[in-house]
């Protein structure tokens, strides 16, 4: 499934990039018991496509990488984000 979003892209989370939105698409997809969202955007970077780099066009990576808010892994984001990794 394919969802067309307009984003304004990341400096850090929650922090706008962009003064105007760029038109971007999410695939939703499943895979196994995971569900991925993959985005097909000018400024989604990364191996994993998992970071945006609006807030800097120029290289690929700044420090650990800001992380794109719509690219993510469930229930692999749940688990190493919000819970953290288990013993």
């Amino acid at each position: 499934m394919d969802c067309q979003i307009k984003c304004l892209g990341r400096r850090a989370p929650g922090i706008p990039a962009l003064r105007e939105p760029v038109d971007a698409v999410v695939h939703i997809r499943q895979a196994g018991n995971s569900i991925s969202l993959d985005v097909n955007c000018i400024y989604n970077t990364g191996g994993h496509g998992q970071r945006c780099k609006a807030s800097h066009p120029n290289v690929d990576k700044v420090g650990d990488g800001v992380f794109c808010a719509y690219a993510v892994d469930i229930p692999w984001h749940h688990d190493h984000t919000l819970v953290g990794p288990r013993p």
